[in-house]
């Protein structure tokens, strides 16, 4: 419970047992005592509001603050490793990404069997 609601609350049961007391025994005193209550009442209901209004400007300046961190983050460039090209005849002696490989060999002899067959088509 926020400390100006519960004093909000303590006030409103000082009020009441003023009140109950009887009408014949009420006097200058319970009015100024009802009017200083009152005030109080009055005051509290002030600060609450002011104390939820900062709040509720935090959390939007929190909510602010996430929302830039998230634009500045989506401006920036992605991280790409570079590529940096091989000298000329040179080749890699395992396949980026752990791509299987076809021996030249076998390339060569495939090549040949479609060529054969095309060649025979015509």
């Amino acid at each position: 419970m926020r400390p100006a609601v519960f004093a909000a609350a303590f006030a409103l049961a000082g009020l009441a047992a003023i009140s109950a007391a009887p009408a014949a025994g009420q006097s200058a005193d319970y009015d100024h005592q009802l009017g200083v209550l009152q005030a109080q009442q009055q005051m509290e209901r002030q600060r609450a509001v002011a104390l939820e209004n900062e709040v509720n400007a935090l959390s939007a300046q929190v909510q602010t603050e996430q929302a830039l961190r998230a634009l500045r983050a989506q401006g920036r460039p992605p991280a790409i490793p570079s590529i940096l090209p091989r000298p000329a005849g040179e080749v890699a002696e395992q396949p980026a990404l752990g791509l299987p490989t076809t021996p030249d060999a076998r390339l060569a002899a495939s090549n040949a069997r479609v060529k054969a067959i095309l060649d025979g088509s015509k």
